[in-house]
């Protein structure tokens, strides 16, 4: 019993002594079973995992719609007001800039200044001393986008231009207080308390025939050229006149400089010598273009006694293989020596194609200043030879407007030459082949008779000898080719020599009460590009020669480094 009870008291012991274990490790088992169901059961679970994660999410928008954030309201009410600040100075300076003229907001970028008026016409607008009102004939939406910017020009460089848009639909018979003939749209109407004159929209476009396709194509915009001088025309007083002489198959203006003509304001009038006897008194110039056939000794002398009452002539000669004894002599009288042959020159810079096609160098004088520094060319075929005379008066003021190079001569018999080799008797240089003179004279306004007759009150006497003395100056531009009226060669300088005729012409005729001014239009089609012969042979040199042997040699020093590699 003892044993059984010991046995069995230890067996209690050892079982009293164990359950904590046992308890422990269920405890134990409890926990970590309950640890791994947790964590299989998160495993095992992703819908329960993402419903977690969109709970979380939220709260977290439901916490930023219901927070306040001043910081993040201050930082965007900022940029806002910034923002408004920005748009509205940009606003501001876009009318600020609005208001200023396009001139200084503008920038003519066009190969012919299409849109910028010239220095010419705004010496005109400055002496404006007159109110001009332009009407410009157009239908709204319809208006000439140059014609337009034209005329803001215009505006913008006097306070007398007024510019009136008229629309012809709405107002068909406006043109009507103006002119009797249809105005077509774009024409502008040019008025002053004197006058006015129609500028119709062909003229103030130049266009020509294009052969490849036979359509008429624009090559020059004269718009300004003819707004000027209708500005001019409508303040003179009176039109100059010029008188042509005719009778001697003289060369005929082409159309061209007869419109800058005309554009000048001056009225152009037929005069044969022969016939009158005498330049009228109301000439304010004469032009004797190259007649073919000399004049008569009283012809002559009838351009000799205009010049001596402070004449202006504008006169061109040739050879034409004729003795012209009594032409030359009105030069001879002004101290201009005229040589018998043509000028050949010897520089291959100074002349095209051939030693008689001349491209003459232009010196400083009073109608060449603004073709001066190699900004213009003038070329000249056939030209005769000016020395100034050893017998010259001391009165006389001779200048030299163009000259060939001084090793250029003179070929005497130029219809029998065989070459351009200076022979026996051809004459050295230098010579002129274009110059202007000059000279103050005194002209007697009042009779010889009258003044004998008029001896009785010494006030009297006074007034005529001031009447007698008036004091004039004769002016005469001689050109030694009428080849500077041609074309084609014209065209080959890019208008070089209708602009010295126009300019010889302006000088002559400056009556002081008007500006005279001839603008030529501005071409919108591609400039010649004069070169002589010596430009083109040293083009060719370089091109064909010195170019090809450049290459070689470079190609050859890469092949031979390229070996060495």
């Amino acid at each position: 019993m003892s044993m059984e009870q010991n046995e069995n008291g230890q067996q209690d012991e050892v079982m009293n002594m164990q359950e904590p274990v046992v308890n422990m490790s269920e405890n134990d088992v409890e926990q970590d079973n309950g640890t791994n169901n947790t964590q299989f059961d998160n495993s095992d679970n992703p819908k329960d995992k993402r419903e977690k994660k969109k709970q979380r999410r939220k709260k977290k928008s439901g916490q930023k719609k219901h927070t306040f954030n001043k910081r993040a309201f201050r930082k965007d009410s900022y940029s806002a007001a910034m923002s408004v600040v920005v748009i509205a100075i940009v606003v501001v300076l876009n009318l600020i800039v609005g208001q200023i003229p396009s001139k200084y907001t503008e920038f003519d970028i066009s190969t012919g200044k299409l849109y910028t008026i010239g220095d010419e016409t705004k010496k005109v607008l400055k002496n404006l001393d007159e109110d001009i009102t332009i009407h410009y004939i157009v239908q709204s939406g319809n208006e000439d986008a140059t014609i337009e910017k034209l005329l803001n020009q215009y505006q913008e460089n006097s306070s007398k231009i007024k510019v009136e848009k008229v629309d012809p639909v709405t107002s068909p018979n406006y043109t009507s207080q103006f002119t009797e003939d249809q105005v077509s749209e774009n024409s502008l109407i040019v008025s002053s308390a004197k006058r006015n004159k129609v500028i119709d929209y062909s003229s103030m476009y130049e266009t020509q025939m294009d052969y490849s396709t036979y359509q008429s194509q624009v090559s020059g915009f004269d718009g300004e050229g003819q707004l000027t001088s209708a500005i001019d025309y409508v303040l003179s007083d009176e039109l100059p006149i010029v008188y042509y002489a005719t009778g001697h198959n003289e060369v005929s203006l082409p159309d061209a400089v007869t419109d800058r003509i005309q554009k000048a304001n001056l009225e152009l009038k037929e005069l044969n010598l022969l016939t009158a006897g005498a330049v009228p008194d109301n000439a304010a110039g004469l032009l004797l273009d190259s007649p073919e056939s000399d004049y008569s000794a009283d012809e002559a002398q009838a351009v000799i006694t205009y010049l001596q009452n402070g004449g202006k002539v504008l006169m061109l000669t040739d050879y034409t293989g004729k003795e012209h004894t009594n032409y030359d002599s009105i030069l001879a009288e002004y101290g201009v020596e005229v040589t018998d042959g043509i000028v050949v020159e010897t520089d291959s810079n100074k002349y095209v194609q051939r030693p008689y096609y001349i491209v003459p160098t232009i010196s400083a004088s009073e109608i060449t200043t603004d073709m001066t520094g190699g900004s213009a060319n003038v070329l000249l075929s056939g030209c005769q030879g000016f020395k100034v005379s050893e017998n010259a008066r001391d009165t006389l003021d001779i200048s030299t407007v163009l000259a060939p190079s001084e090793s250029a001569f003179v070929k005497k018999d130029p219809q029998n030459m065989t070459s351009y080799d200076k022979a026996d008797g051809d004459a050295d240089g230098p010579f002129a082949v274009a110059v202007t003179v000059s000279e103050e004279v005194s002209s007697s306004n009042v009779d010889t008779n009258e003044n004998s007759e008029t001896t009785t009150e010494a006030s009297d006497d006074t007034t005529e000898d001031a009447a007698s003395n008036e004091t004039k100056t004769t002016q005469l531009v001689a050109i030694a080719s009428s080849a500077i009226l041609d074309s084609s060669m014209n065209s080959m300088v890019s208008d070089g020599n209708y602009t010295l005729y126009m300019n010889a012409m302006k000088w002559l005729v400056d009556t002081g009460d008007s500006n005279r001014v001839s603008i030529a239009s501005k071409s919108v089609s591609v400039d010649y590009l004069t070169v002589t012969a010596g430009d083109a042979a040293a083009i060719a040199l370089f091109v064909c020669i010195l170019l090809p042997i450049c290459c070689l040699v470079f190609g050859g020093m890469i092949c031979h480094r390229r070996k060495k590699r």
